[in-house]
């Protein structure tokens, strides 16, 4: 897997910040998800968002035994497209930079299950830094970056700033 866009600080777009803090709002009591991207010569900027499916419920309803949670706790973006999504976007010279889901009437941290999915064996599994969006009582509180720290399992906070 190719390195992350996003090492550190991330600058957000105000109004790309409002479409998935709307689209947080608007997917309570389900976990919202889906993709940041921006320019490719400026590997820290975000300036569109992409919304994508939370599958968590669909995978539920076929296997509750394998996958017990629902979108209310946790998010599945489909696998296949978005190895697709993120190839296209890297091509384009627009990559996809962030994977941003919410959390609902719960803080916005990195939650264990968030790490075993995007890191394995000290490596980072998809490119891409994460936004975590706090959603408590269907209105958004917070949303913080976090990072993959190489060679571990573990996601650390970086600075996350609105520009205009």
């Amino acid at each position: 897997m190719s390195e992350p866009w996003i090492h550190g600080p991330l600058r957000i777009r105000r109004e790309t910040l409002a479409q998935i803090r709307e689209h947080a709002r608007r997917d309570y009591p389900s976990e919202a998800c889906g993709f940041l991207l921006g320019p490719r010569a400026e590997p820290d900027l975000c300036d569109e968002a992409r919304p994508e499916a939370n599958e968590a419920d669909k995978y539920h309803a076929r296997d509750p035994e394998t996958f017990p949670r629902t979108s209310r706790e946790y998010f599945k973006i489909n696998g296949l497209r978005a190895h697709r999504a993120l190839e296209e976007s890297a091509a384009s010279g627009r990559p996809i930079k962030v994977v941003y889901h919410s959390h609902c009437d719960a803080a916005d941290y990195f939650s264990a299950e968030d790490a075993a999915t995007f890191a394995s064996e000290g490596a980072l599994l998809w490119p891409v830094a994460f936004v975590v969006l706090s959603v408590i009582d269907g209105q958004v509180r917070s949303q913080r970056l976090w990072v993959h720290r190489p060679g571990t399992n573990d996601f650390e906070e970086r600075a996350l700033t609105v520009v205009d």
